[in-house]
Formats: structure tokens, sequence, C-alpha cells
């Protein structure tokens, strides 16, 4: 998956020569004259590189991320592997190029044979946005850049010929003391990417008005469509230049960022490179030693001032960057590749991975298929309408949904502003009695330990019915009020086969009962990162109400509290489930806990009832060595830092059942915990807390101790 992330290289570029501008075509590329003045001004004057700067040296910090975004999961997008790179660039007219590592951290939390940081074999800063040539993403290898498609540059002599543009309000802002007027000009294809032609771009790009310079650019790549696939690739930049010596706009900070969706994946993974450029020295008379117009260079390891004094997490300056940040730069590239497709666009389009495929011992493989329609203007995105069905093959029963959704600040909402939203639609669907539910869930989690491991522990009953619910919220925050009317009945282990043989962890089905279930349910949600599991800090809390006024006349209240939390050498991650449930309510609605759900010194589901809480925490400290660099590298292959440390975990859960709920509990075959029952567990992880060996006791004296070894578990 990152070698085909990093695979491609993308360019803008000015074609060597430009075909004559017609006065139609220059009626039709511009929304006003003034726009044209200024946008030709521009490709006059930044074509070149200005006068006066023949060279500099920077000092060049940078972050790389591959990151993945599960479709079903509460928090946001968890880091899999962090590095951070410092050295310098130097840049020498008209295009030379070359960069130094000179310091290497990283973090991984699989332990992966190599990372982004010792892929990338190329230099990754983008010089200057002058010129007719913006280089995008390095390709793996050594040596030079290889050739690549390139995109037609906005800004380039034949930029009129395939692009709109539109001017945005005049922003005056001060720089190093001078101010300074942007005009925001957008840029739209005016004509549809194929094959056999270069690649366009959609974006905005601010203007300085008096340099006639591009200042600063937030674009997108707009892609030929290859007929029908399941997955979405993109690539999107937000290079922010800074004003040096009040002549040059030169790099500042850089992202740059390569995305794959996929429905067979289960969600998205991004691949982010991240550059801070700072102390400029210009004109130095460098010339390069080395051969080569571009070369990356990777010096001894060494001590870099900057990570010497910085006490800060490896990835905790970039944080606050998520891979839905691009929504509205890929919604318009979408448009770009097929601008004219009539009133309504109809196609394949999978917003989970279970609605394509998944495995479990009820339905055995399950298969389907999904579609989408929609306005066929992506930017006048009012409703869609979105269904899926497939059939459970071991099962022998068909599953599947329609829904039709109303987006009520469509158009105008950026990616993480206020959304609000209606949803109403029906559907038939294999839900899991979980109360508290993990705040990390990636399909594939559950899909492959069933179908090549075979466990499957969860349970499940069938619900079929309908659903009107609002939503709002403006990240990290989120509410939805949602009624429900639904049938619920009971299911039966269909298949006790697994892909090499017979499964010997699927258990019998825990008892439900049928009954039609309608309800008003309310939660408010906040999510910044994955909570307890993963790196750096993160936070997830949840509340949820739920009153049933059908056959369960229940109300049901849950809440949850996620969170990590690291400041060298320590850490504490921890998590607290806790709800109470009122009224007769039927044993798929109980709360359950034990094993990996909570208290792992004692057995799966051992414990519930009609109110329980149930807390986890782990605290790590640090141990020597502590050195963030790799321990050793060999082309792109490296031996991750083992960065161990100490580990003190403590989980403790109570439960009690109401008189009523008390015959339900016990055909799950469950009891309350009579008074908090308790485990504590000392051990030794490596790698940030991603492989741990630990010791775990319960404090029932009755109770043998527990060893565990293998990846770090937070449900």
């Amino acid at each position: 998956m990152v070698a085909l992330v990093l695979s491609a290289a993308l360019l803008l570029q000015v074609a060597p020569t430009a075909a004559p501008v017609s006065a139609d075509t220059l009626d039709i590329a511009f929304d006003s004259p003034a726009t044209r003045v200024l946008v030709e001004r521009v490709i006059r004057e930044s074509g070149e590189i200005p006068e006066g700067l023949e060279d500099f040296r920077a000092s060049v910090r940078t972050t790389m991320q591959l990151s993945l975004a599960p479709d079903s999961a509460l928090g946001g997008e968890l880091p899999l592997t962090t590095d951070e790179l410092a050295g310098e660039v130097r840049w020498r007219r008209p295009d030379v190029l070359h960069q130094w590592v000179r310091e290497h951290r990283t973090r991984v939390l699989v332990p992966a044979p190599y990372s982004l940081g010792t892929l990338i074999e190329t230099p990754w800063v983008i010089p200057h946005l002058y010129g007719p040539t913006i280089d995008v993403l390095s390709q793996t290898g050594t040596g030079e850049r290889t050739r690549s498609p390139r995109a037609i540059h906005p800004f380039g002599a034949q930029g009129p010929l395939y692009y709109r543009y539109e001017a945005g309000d005049t922003l005056r802002v001060r720089v190093q003391g001078e101010r300074v007027t942007l005009l925001p000009i957008s840029v739209r294809p005016r004509v549809v990417a194929d094959d056999r032609t270069q690649p366009l771009v959609v974006g905005s790009f601010f203007i300085d008005v008096d340099r006639a310079a591009v200042a600063r650019a937030r674009f997108g790549f707009v892609e030929a469509r290859r007929g029908l696939a399941i997955g979405r690739m993109g690539a999107f930049l937000e290079l922010e230049n800074g004003l040096w010596e009040g002549r040059y706009w030169l790099p500042f900070r850089q992202r740059q960022e390569r995305q794959i969706a996929s429905a067979l994946f289960g969600g998205a993974v991004g691949v982010r490179v991240v550059n801070t450029v700072t102390e400029y020295e210009f004109n130095t008379g460098w010339e390069p030693r080395a051969g080569g117009r571009t070369r990356l260079f990777r010096d001894a390891p060494q001590t870099v001032e900057g990570f010497a004094a910085d006490a800060m997490p490896v990835g905790a300056a970039t944080a606050q960057y998520d891979i839905a940040d691009f929504a509205d730069l890929r919604r318009l590239a979408l448009q770009a590749a097929n601008p004219d497709p009539g009133p309504v666009r109809v196609g394949l389009r999978y917003e989970r991975g279970d609605h394509f495929f998944r495995y479990n011992r009820v339905e055995g493989a399950y298969l389907g298929l999904a579609a989408r329609a929609e306005p066929g203007d992506l930017l006048d995105r009012r409703w869609e309408v979105y269904g899926t069905a497939g059939w459970a093959f071991a099962e022998a029963t068909p599953r599947g949904e329609l829904l039709a959704r109303w987006h009520l600040d469509a158009p105008r909402v950026p990616p993480r502003g206020l959304h609000r939203g209606l949803t109403a639609g029906v559907y038939r669907r294999l839900r899991d009695t979980r109360a508290f539910q993990p705040t990390f869930q990636w399909d594939l989690l559950y899909t492959l330990p069933a179908l090549v491991g075979g466990a499957d522990l969860r349970d499940y009953y069938d619900a079929a019915g309908a659903e009107l619910g609002f939503a709002t919220g403006r990240e990290p925050w989120r509410a939805r009020v949602t009624t429900r009317w639904e049938r619920h009945d009971a299911v039966q282990r269909n298949t006790e086969r697994y892909i090499f043989g017979t499964a010997e962890e699927f258990p019998p089905l825990a008892a439900t009962d049928p009954g039609t279930h309608a309800a008003v349910e309310g939660e408010i949600s906040y999510a910044q990162g994955s909570g307890a599991f993963g790196m750096g800090n993160s936070a997830v809390a949840s509340l949820r109400s739920e009153v049933g006024v059908g056959d369960f006349r229940v109300q049901r209240l849950t809440g949850l509290l996620s969170f990590r939390r690291a400041l060298e050498p320590l850490t504490l991650a921890a998590r607290i489930d806790a709800g109470h449930i009122r009224g007769e309510p039927p044993p798929q609605m109980l709360f359950r806990f034990g094993a990996t759900e909570g208290l792992s010194g004692y057995d799966r589901n051992e414990f519930g009832g009609s109110t329980a809480a149930v807390a986890r925490g782990r605290l790590l400290v640090g141990i020597p060595p502590r050195d963030p660099r790799p321990l050793a590298r060999s082309g792109p292959f490296f031996i991750p830092p083992l960065r161990p440390s100490l580990v003190a975990l403590g989980e403790a859960g109570w439960s009690d059942v109401s008189t009523r709920a008390r015959p339900q509990l016990e055909r799950l075959g469950a009891n309350p915990t009579e008074g908090i029952r308790a485990s504590v567990g000392l051990g030794v992880s490596i790698f940030d807390d991603a492989l741990t060996l630990e010791w775990i006791r319960p404090l029932d004296e009755d109770r043998p101790t527990r060893w565990y070894f293998g990846l770090v578990r937070w449900f």
C-alpha cells in the first residue's frame, strides 16, 4: 500500500510552446476584465524567477505520516507511522535542488521494516512557485527524478486555454512589517482531462497584487475517470509562502497529501508530508559539488538543535491534520473530471467496507453491491440517495439499506465547518449487541479474524426497520437525533467453518427477544484523534440517550470517555464506559463485559447488568534506550527504535441488575459483579507501546494470573 501511494510523481508545468489564445476563449476564461488583467500579468511576470535570486539555503523540518481513517470509526484518523526529519535544502537557479537529512526520528504503531522517511529518496521540498514547474510528490528510488505526467499550470502561458478564473474578496495582511494585498483566484478546468491530455488542477491561488506572484496555493489534481471503480485516489497540496527580504515569495509551510479510499480496504489511507522552511540565506554563491539536478543526501546521525530542544512527542506538530481536510477539493476534482453528467449522477459507490464484503459466524460470507445517486453538480450537492443490497451465503438471507440525505448547508460549508443534515431510510442490518462500542472500529479487524483465524466472539441480532434523523456538527463536535422503528429477531450460528477448516471460536449466539423497537435516540460526541488507542495526544467522548416506546419500553443512557496524553517520558491512556437502563429490557440491550471488552483478567462477557461501569487505565514509563532515531537502516529498510516502556495497568468494573432485568441477564449467562471487580498488571512494551508483554492478576483470590503477548489491545 505504501509503495502504491508513493509511486506517483505529479508536476505542474507550462508547455514549451503556447498556442494563440482567441478572444472567444478569453471571454469565457475570466469572470471579469479585471481578473483577466491580473492573471495575464501573473503569467507574464511570474513565469520567470525574479532577478537577483540566484540561490538560497534554508533549514527544513518535515513530518511524514502514513495514516488510516476507517469508514466505521467514532474517532479520527490513526497515524500508523510518523517520521520527523530535519536538515537543510539548497536551491540554485534555474532548477538545481539538493536536500540533506541530518536527523531522523520516528514512531511506529505497527512494527514495519520501512516508513515514509526511509522510502522517499529524492527531495520533497517544493523550492518555489515561480517559473513553469512545481514539483509535487517525489517518486521512490535513488538519483534523479524520473519523467512523469505533468499537469498544465494555471498561471502558465496555456492556462487560459484550459481553466476558468474567478476572483474572490481582497485580503490585506501584514507580512514582516509590510502590508500586502492578496487576491484569491479560484481555478476550475473548462475541459475534461482524459488519457490523451495532461492532468489539470482545481483549487485556489492567492495572488500578491503588487508583485504579481503566487503567495499561497491550495489545489488538487483532476485525474481522468477510468470506468467503474470502488476506490478513489487524490493528490492535494497546501503551499504557504513567506515574503522574504520584501521581494521573494518562498516556502514557509507546505503540506502535500496523497489519499487512497477503498471499500475493499474499509476506509482511506493518507500519505502526508508537511514541511516548515526557515532561516533563509540568499545568494551564497553555492555550487553543487555532487552531480545531479535533484539529490537527497542522508548524513550520519547527529543532533540537530531543533530536535535536541524539542520536548514534544514525534508527530505532535501535525496532530491537527486530518484526511477530511481536503473533502472540498476532492468534490471539486470529481466535478471537474465529469463536469456535465446531466441533472443526476448515478454510479457504483461504497460508503463502508462491510457493505461490499464481510465474514462472520451468522452470515458466513456476505457480498453486496452499492450505488449512489446525487445531483450532477457536486458543488451544489443538497441531496443524495444511497443504496446497498447483498446476500449472506451461509444464512441465505438478504440485507441492505436505502437512505436519502438532505444537506441543509450545501453548497457553502467548508469541510470542517458547520454541517446540518436530514436522513431518512429503510434497512435490514445485522447488528452486534455491544453497548460499549469501540472508539476505533475497522471492519477488517472483525472480518479477518473470522475468515482467516476462525475467531468471531461478537453477538448479533437481526434488525429491520426505518429511521428518520437530524445531525449537526462542527469538527470536532457532532450531535444527532434519530427516531427509529425496527423489528428485532434472533439469529443463529450458520457456519462453523473458516478458510482453513473448523473454527474453534465460533460460539453459539446469545439470547435475543423478538419484538418491535420504536425509539427516539440522541447523541453528542467529541473526537480529536482516536482516543486511548494510537500515538500522540487524543480524546474521544460521547453521551447517548435512547427512549423506547414500542414492545421494549426502556430508557438507556451510555457515556464514554477515552483519551491518551503523552508527555515524555510518561504516557497515560485511559477509557471509561458507563451506562444505565430502566424498564424491562430485552437481553440484547443489557450491558455485558469481560476479557477484551474490559477486565482482561476475567472471562468473556462474564459480568453484566442493567447498570454498569468499566474503567481501564494504562501508564507508560519510558526507559532507555529512548532515542527516537532508527536503530539501523539499509536502503529503504530500517529497524525502528525500540522505545521501551514499563507498563502499569489497571482495570475495574462494576455492574448491578434490576429485579425486572435479572431473568434476562441469567439467560445471557452473565452475572452482576457483586461489588467492584478489578485486575492489575505489569509489563514491558516496545515500539512506543505497539508490542507488549504483560502479566495480569485479578484481585479475586480464586482467579489465576494471566500472561499476554502481542499487539496492544484498546477497544
